[in-house]
């Protein structure tokens, strides 16, 4: 199969931030010619929209394994325990996303550099210490996470690739999961 011109872009860097240390960070947005029954521009599109939740899935995926290296205090260990069951969840996604990515034609953009120019999931606090304040700082970012998923499914869903929107609901689901484990060390008496 004939691949389509190799494009090869400079990731957006944001006015706000210093960038990445290194190279510039660059994005690959060729797209090879699949069978898949959509047209190529269908999957260009649903290939864009999946490549910033496959950063947002590795940015998660890395600060639920920051809160689970760095927590103190009280409830370390369940805490420490708890942070890494996300992490290891949310990793599955990052796998399941660059492959639905590579199904549909496109080079799955999931350096550690691409992560951090694309995600669009809150910054993690790094200078905190308390397990319950890790805890809230996480279930901030899995929140956000999860909101992306299902902002992707009803975006891929417009285009019309409706597997590939409920690939995302799906994800959605699994990471909903994990915001309840979190959430649930919050809600102690906090009744709506």
């Amino acid at each position: 199969m004939a691949q389509s011109s190799v494009t090869e872009m400079p990731a957006k860097k944001s006015s706000e931030t210093k960038g990445t240390p290194g190279p510039e960070t660059r994005m690959n947005s060729t797209m090879y010619k699949t069978r898949i029954a959509l047209t190529d521009e269908q999957k260009a599109k649903t290939v864009a929209v999946m490549q910033e939740r496959l950063a947002g899935a590795l940015d998660t995926y890395s600060q639920a394994k920051f809160a689970h290296w760095n927590v103190k205090g009280d409830n370390f260990y369940q805490l420490h325990l708890c942070f890494d069951r996300v992490a290891k969840h949310i990793f599955k996604h990052v796998d399941q996303i660059a492959e639905r990515i590579t199904q549909l034609g496109g080079v799955a953009n999931g350096t550690v550099r691409q992560a951090a120019h694309t995600s669009t999931v809150p910054e993690f606090n790094t200078m905190l210490v308390a397990g319950m304040d890790y805890v809230n700082c996480l279930a901030d970012s899995v929140g956000s996470y999860c909101a992306s998923l299902r902002e992707a499914s009803a975006k891929i869903d417009e285009i019309g690739d409706e597997p590939s929107s409920d690939f995302f609901k799906q994800l959605d689901v699994e990471a909903e999961e994990e915001l309840y484990f979190l959430e649930s060390h919050l809600q102690a008496g906090d009744i709506q």
